[in-house]
């Protein structure tokens, strides 16, 4: 599949999650009854041949999951609802968001004022001397 292909159909099964849901649906029903067919030619009776392939394929839920797992859009879905439930989480909890985001903005300005003075008295003056060489 190419690659705008690909990107394509990922948007689609994100913003047109049921209509997705649905041919998904669709499609595995009817593998499921062209197996149930199959067997019944073979000599089973429908009831006994449906029985068959269900224990054979296994659960319907299980399989249309491994389907949607095997996109980017799946890995996208699963990020956007861990970022909702955390939101959601920060704000039952209004104290422990604000030491949250406090510890955050510490820790991000240490971490800039750092390299800053690192940058200026170990990095810069080496490329400082290697341009006037040469």
């Amino acid at each position: 599949m190419s690659l705008f292909r690909n990107f394509a159909t990922g948007l689609r099964s994100l913003f047109r999650k049921n209509q997705v849901d649905r041919e998904l649906d669709e499609e595995l029903g009817a593998y499921l009854e062209m197996e149930t067919a199959e067997k019944t030619r073979q000599g089973v009776g429908r009831k006994d041949a449906l029985r068959e392939v269900r224990l054979e394929r296994g659960s319907l839920e299980v399989t249309k999951e491994l389907v949607r797992s095997g996109g980017w859009e799946f890995f996208v879905e699963t990020c956007w609802q861990d970022l909702r439930f955390g939101l959601r989480m920060l704000r039952k909890n209004p104290g422990f968001a604000a030491v949250a985001v406090l510890t955050l903005a510490l820790g991000i300005g240490v971490n800039t004022a750092i390299f800053s003075a690192l940058n200026a008295t170990i990095l810069r003056p080496c490329r400082t001397r290697t341009l006037s060489n040469s």
